[in-house]
This record gives structure tokens, sequence and C-alpha cells, in this order.
């Protein structure tokens, strides 16, 4: 009886240690899952390389990068809706001249041209890049061609 009594009693410590093991959480950080991510993203598995990014952004909602490179991902496919949000919440959390770019060229891709415009000339503000004067120039001969009419184009002397 006393064996028995003694079993009920430490029958609970013994399940509770068992199931903490099945519980034990991801033991890769945010970081460390963007960086998994990127990798499958060089090896052109985008598949992976998206389930890490949200695996990442779950781990750490102010993980800016993690946002970019999805973001990155959507793109890649043609979803400019979803990577214009991506890149939208990378910004609101981190105002970096790369995402910048990028969504630019989204919006460029939407036919938003005039905000493509703003968003470029911001990146170019923080840092001249030869990817983001590119950008800039694929953007000025979509307005021209488009014939669509953007202020900040016309202040910068470049209106037709």
């Amino acid at each position: 009886m006393r064996l028995s009594i003694a079993l009920v009693c430490i029958m609970p410590f013994f399940i509770s240690s068992c199931v903490s093991v099945v519980l034990v959480g991801d033991p890769l950080s945010s970081e460390e899952r963007v960086n998994l991510g990127y990798i499958y993203e060089l090896r052109g598995r985008y598949d992976l390389a998206e389930k890490e990014y949200a695996k990442a952004i779950r781990r750490d909602k102010k993980n800016w990068l993690a946002y970019y490179n999805l973001g990155n991902i959507y793109a890649r496919r043609g979803d400019w809706d979803k990577a214009q949000d991506l890149y939208e919440e990378a910004l609101s959390i981190r105002w970096e001249p790369d995402v910048l770019n990028n969504l630019a060229y989204v919006l460029m891709k939407k036919g938003d041209y005039c905000s493509a415009l703003w968003t470029i000339q911001e990146a170019l503000k923080k840092h001249v890049k030869e990817e983001y004067t590119k950008t800039k120039e694929e953007i000025v001969k979509a307005i021209e061609n488009s014939g669509v009419r953007c202020l900040s184009l016309e202040r910068e002397g470049e209106s037709r």
C-alpha cells in the first residue's frame, strides 16, 4: 500500500518532467531562422526559405530582415501586393534603403509610379548605390512611357 501511494505521489513529477522535454521550444533564434532562410534562398529553395522567414517572424515580430527577405520571395514570384505589405512592415521597424529600393520597384510594377519615385528618392537620400540609381532610371522611364506626371519629377527639372 505504501509503495502505491509513493508511486501516486511521485508519478506527477515524472510525467511533468517528460512533458517539459516534449514541449521544448524552437531551438533556433529568429536571426538563425533568417540565416537559414537565406541559405535556402541562395540555393534556390524558395519554398523552404519562405517557411524559415515566417518562423523567424513568429519568433520575433520586430525582425525587419525577416519581413524584408520574405518580401523578396513574394516579389520574385510576382506577388506584388504581399511583397509590398512585407516591405512596408519591415520599414515600420527599420528605415533601410535596401527595403526602400525594393519597395520602389514593387510600386513601379504595380503602376504606382509617383509613389515609386518618392520611395526610391528616399533610398537615395540615405545611400547612393548603383542598384538604387538603376531602379530610379527604370521608374523614370516607366513614368515617361505612361505619361503620368509626378510633382517630385518636375521639381528635379526632368519634366517634359
